[in-house]
């Protein structure tokens, strides 16, 4: 293959590559690029376009821009792959941050430096780094999917520096404050609905999700099988998070008779059937996750607690488990994350508490008969 260069206006230079035989119809092919710059960088562009063509790695660059891609991969290879609310974050990802900053930009002409100056810009906004991880996971997964389908040879999205996320320190209930909580909840509508989001560590829309069917008092057992959220549609149920969201937890005694007792409430008000949720408002609608949020904020404001949000029974049950010593791994499986990683980094200052006391057991183990001991003669090393 060989290619040639010719000026094409000042420090502008035309590019012609012969490509070979079109395999369709025979005749010669040739590739015609333009390049504004210095003669020098115009051909190693060249030479690189025909180590492309040797390779088998040249793309014939698409004039469907970036706005346009991200339509395509959203709608017809995202929207069936993810859940209803997750295609609904990557779709205001790109609405609202790509699209305005890049997607005029032709698809072949992005480049890394386009995405870092897009991050960094938004940096600059006040956005939050999580939200910039986000803005990259759906630009790196409509790249990944253009080379696929053979509209880039190279992901420019890989060379970007993304900002850290510090975790946020979690919110827990103090034992006091927790104690003050549960003196509240006899008598309130909504109150084994906390009591059981404290006993079980689920998350509120598998709460909200729950049907009686997901019930096994006789065995006391609670079954996550799927979620209530707000999508752009209204509430929905959709399926878990993960498929190690999809568990089953034991339920607390005190939790499962507090269920019995709400079971027989809702018998009476005519109100309990397997598919009915088993959290419904007194007209057997269910609770939307927003009134279940006030709910809580007032029961707080009552108990004197400041500072605490919903999730925060979510924290708080894994947390007193670990205080309990219980192993890692188990907690991890109730809460239903997928990397028991992920459950070490969220209660890394709970474990450091247990592995201090655990290791301060070892004193047990070391008598006054060793020499490092302290003796009432000496109780100092000198």
């Amino acid at each position: 293959m060989a290619g040639h260069i010719e000026p094409a206006g000042k420090g502008r230079w035309k590019i012609v590559v012969e490509a070979g035989k079109d395999p369709a119809t025979g005749k010669r092919r040739r590739i015609t690029r333009y390049y504004n710059g210095r003669k020098a960088d115009a051909e190693e562009f060249m030479a690189r376009l025909l180590m492309d063509l040797k390779q088998g790695t040249f793309v014939e660059p698409t004039r469907m821009t970036i706005s346009d891609w991200l339509d395509n991969w959203l709608n017809n290879y995202k929207k069936n792959d993810l859940r209803p609310t997750t295609w609904e974050l990557y779709e205001t990802m790109a609405r609202c941050h790509i699209k305005p900053a890049i997607g005029a930009l032709y698809l072949h002409e992005l480049r890394t430096d386009h995405l870092q100056k897009l991050y960094n810009d938004k940096l600059k906004e006040g956005k939050s780094p999580q939200t910039i991880h986000h803005i990259h996971k759906v630009i790196h997964g409509a790249l990944t999917q253009a080379i696929k389908n053979k509209l880039l040879i190279h992901d420019v999205s890989q060379a970007v520096t993304l900002p850290k996320i510090k975790r946020k320190e979690i919110n827990v209930l103090s034992s006091d404050d927790m104690d003050k909580f549960l003196r509240l909840l006899p008598g309130d509508r909504l109150g084994p609905a906390f009591l059981l989001l404290l006993g079980t560590g689920m998350r509120r829309g598998e709460l909200l999700g729950l049907c009686w069917e997901d019930i096994d008092l006789e065995n006391g057992l609670v079954h996550i099988r799927k979620g209530l959220v707000r999508t752009r549609e209204g509430l929905i149920y959709q399926e878990t998070k993960t498929d190690k969201s999809a568990r089953t937890i034991p339920l607390p005694r005190t939790v499962k008779d507090a269920l019995v007792i709400h079971k027989n409430k809702m018998i009476t008000e005519g109100l309990y059937g397997p598919t009915m949720p088993v959290f419904c408002t007194s007209k057997g609608t269910v609770v939307s996750p927003r009134n279940l949020q006030r709910k809580f904020d007032t029961l707080c404001g009552k108990a004197g607690i400041t500072g605490a949000t919903l999730h925060a029974l979510r924290h708080t049950f894994a947390t007193r488990l670990l205080e309990q010593g219980e192993n890692l791994k188990v907690v991890q499986e109730l809460l239903g994350h997928t990397r028991i990683s992920t459950t070490a980094d969220i209660y890394s200052h709970v474990n450091q508490n247990v592995k201090k006391s655990a290791v301060e057991k070892l004193d047990e183990l070391f008598t006054q008969g060793t020499i490092w001991a302290p003796t009432e003669a000496n109780d100092t090393i000198n």
